[in-house]
């Protein structure tokens, strides 16, 4: 990170430095003040703003195409115009320019777009580590194997019974395009709330996914089970969403699986599995 930080202040400076020196000769050789020169150097600003948004290849072929065009234009001068009066610092100098920002641009955007991802890199380990979903406070997938492994031990050894529990909300796609992204997470907020609610507090909760959430149930079997389903069940047949002094109330489709624990497999993986078969008897 610490290199990545380096390179971004380099190219920035160089391209500062490569902008300074260009408006630094308008100011110290009033000759090089002309229509011509004026575009020039907004092509290069233009030029710097592409190559930076985009990569390497693009910002160079940018380029190529402004040093052709310019080279073009002093061509035709020079046949029709009649024009062999081209210096170095007035004409010809543009031609080396335009690579140069172009160059420069296109390293600074490149190095800030790995520096952002590996931000985004950070943030979502950070996110493992702490275990915690962010909208909802429940536990998350690394959190639920975690305890799964914990609760199928504590259930062998002291003879418990263990249940299972996932609550998937269907179409939650189409539930944010609707509704929109705000909406849809004051939406799961609630229903998250009316689910704890229902359970008890020694009752396990996680969200694994953006639209499933899994629940462990300590000394529950599967009639218990059944009777926690039911009440959720209603809890969730109508969220009431209050937006200001204005209530409105969202029906959405969900489904719950449950599943008793039965000691034929510690596999946590292979329980999520089973777990989540559950859901396609659940009509």
């Amino acid at each position: 990170m610490n290199g990545k930080s380096k390179k971004i202040k380099i190219y920035f400076v160089l391209l500062i430095l490569e902008f300074f020196v260009l408006i630094s000769m308008f100011f110290l050789n009033p000759d090089m003040i002309s229509h011509k020169n004026y575009i020039l150097l907004s092509s290069g600003f233009f030029l710097a703003l592409w190559s930076f948004s985009t990569n390497l290849v693009m910002g160079l072929f940018a380029a190529l195409f402004l040093v052709f065009a310019y080279g073009s234009y002093i061509l035709y001068e020079a046949i029709f115009g009649g024009i062999f009066s081209f210096t170095f610092l007035k004409d010809y100098f543009w031609l080396m320019v335009f690579p140069v920002i172009a160059y420069t641009s296109s390293r600074l955007g490149e190095c800030v777009n790995k520096s952002f991802k590996v931000v985004k890199e950070l943030k979502k380990n950070v996110q493992i580590l702490v275990r915690v979903d962010n909208l909802t406070g429940l536990g998350n997938k690394q959190k639920f194997y975690e305890d799964l492994c914990e609760e199928i031990r504590r259930a062998k050894r002291h003879g418990f019974t263990l249940s299972f529990m996932i609550v998937r909300i269907m179409f939650f796609k189409e539930l944010t395009d609707i509704y929109g992204k705000s909406k849809t997470d004051d939406v799961v907020s609630l229903m998250v709330k009316n689910i704890e609610d229902t359970l008890r507090t020694e009752d396990k909760k996680y969200r694994l996914e953006d639209d499933t959430f899994a629940f462990i149930l300590p000394n529950t079997d599967k009639k218990g089970a059944e009777v926690i389903k039911s009440r959720i069940r209603t809890n969730l047949s109508s969220i009431t969403l209050n937006s200001g002094k204005k209530e409105e109330k969202l029906n959405f489709n969900f489904k719950i699986g449950i599943m008793p624990y039965d000691g034929k497999t510690d596999d946590v993986f292979e329980i999520r599995h089973r777990l989540e078969k559950e859901l396609e008897y659940d009509v």
